[in-house]
């Protein structure tokens, strides 16, 4: 039985063409600061009152935010567009093109500042719950975020929730009442930048990633618009999934095609969750010979090249190779390549450790065969 490609199982679905607002950048962050509220000298003697009655003391300091609107149901809400009356978020500002990295790669994005403001309201009461004190104030926060922000997009900034809280004791046993207390508040913002574009599209639900860019020496870029849709930032948002991936942990004897006799162990989670970058690669090699001249290794993948994958069906095995780099014993620097295979009831694999440098290979585990049928290659 010859190889061949495996394709995607018919949908039932078929390609359209119809005009959304396309998401080409989501990002949600977590923002704090603080702010100092003061009372009135005419508050601050209705608390001490209140704090000389035993029947109304102790007091208690009540901080309140405002509710926010659920994110869902999604639309041209006004709290979708940021606008609330008792909070906002606006962007302060035009943006700017700067350069950042991301997953370790350098990418293109625009800064922009953000101003996040809330009226949070303080209370004072006592043990009967009676209002002694009330003042309300209003709180900011100034955040930078890059973003995949071409020209020809929108941005829409709302904020999902906030919370608040006092820092210090709120619970007054006696007095004096201090005149002011420090506040914490927290701002969660919920990021999108939008265009409405025409598409052909299969589509899935997809998640934010969180504000992760590390902003380093900007620079202007200062080019003409292209007459066409806003550019995609493939590598920012929602990022490269691959369909074929693998995951299992087995063991077996190097027993042909290899000049080494031994148990070789391989531990592997190729792709998971479709990001090829948080695949792992973890593999041992216990030689028969426990002497001096012993071949017993360790090797871990610290790279794997997305050029390399290859999935395919053969013979009934479904087969995923690939190749990348990683570290032997004493942090010696190898590039590998690893052949899977999986069946209904064995298990195969190959392992070759190359010094780079030298174009040499040093280890080859040969074809590897088990009985596990922990190893599981999905096309």
């Amino acid at each position: 039985m010859g190889s061949k490609l495996i394709s995607k199982p018919h949908s039932g679905l078929k390609d359209e063409c119809i005009r959304v607002p396309k998401v080409y950048d989501w990002v949600t962050d977590r923002i704090p600061t603080k702010v100092r509220i003061r009372f009135t000298e005419a508050q601050l003697e209705d608390i001490d009152r209140a704090l000389s009655d035993p029947y109304r003391r102790p007091l208690q300091v009540v901080v309140k935010a405002p509710k926010t609107p659920p994110l869902f149901p999604l639309g041209t809400s006004e709290a979708k567009k940021g606008h609330h009356k008792d909070f906002f978020c606006e962007q302060v500002g035009e943006k700017r093109p700067v350069t950042g990295w991301l997953h370790g790669h350098e990418v293109s994005a625009e800064l922009v500042d953000l101003l996040f403001t809330a009226t949070i309201t303080v209370l004072v009461v006592d043990r009967q719950g009676e209002e002694v004190a009330k003042v309300k104030t209003d709180v900011s926060a100034l955040e930078s975020f890059a973003l995949c922000y071409p020209d020809g997009t929108d941005l829409f900034c709302r904020i999902s929730k906030i919370t608040s809280r006092l820092l210090g004791d709120s619970i007054i046993l006696n007095g004096p009442f201090p005149q002011t207390l420090r506040i914490k508040v927290f701002f969660c913002a919920d990021i999108q930048v939008e265009a409405e574009v025409k598409l052909e599209v299969k589509a899935k639900f997809c998640d934010p990633r969180g504000n992760d860019i590390h902003v380093h020496d900007p620079e202007w870029d200062d080019h003409c618009p292209e007459p066409d849709f806003p550019k995609q930032c493939e590598d920012i948002f929602p990022g490269k999934h691959y369909c074929a991936s693998a995951r299992g942990k087995v063991s077996g004897s190097i027993t042909e095609g290899s000049e080494l006799k031994g148990v070789a162990g391989l531990k592997v989670n190729i792709a998971p969750n479709g990001q090829l970058e948080d695949s792992s690669v973890k593999f041992k090699f216990e030689d028969s010979n426990k002497g001096s001249d012993s071949k017993s290794l360790t090797f871990n993948a610290t790279h794997v090249d997305p050029e390399s994958l290859e999935a395919f069906e053969k013979n009934g095995y479904a087969i995923l190779k690939l190749a990348g780099e990683g570290k032997a014993d004493n942090d010696e620097k190898l590039d590998f390549t690893l052949d899977l295979a999986s069946g209904t009831e064995s298990s195969k694999f190959s392992l070759k450790l190359i010094d780079g440098k030298k174009d040499k290979v040093t280890f080859e585990t040969g074809l590897v065969e088990t009985n596990d049928e922990s190893l599981h290659v999905e096309l």
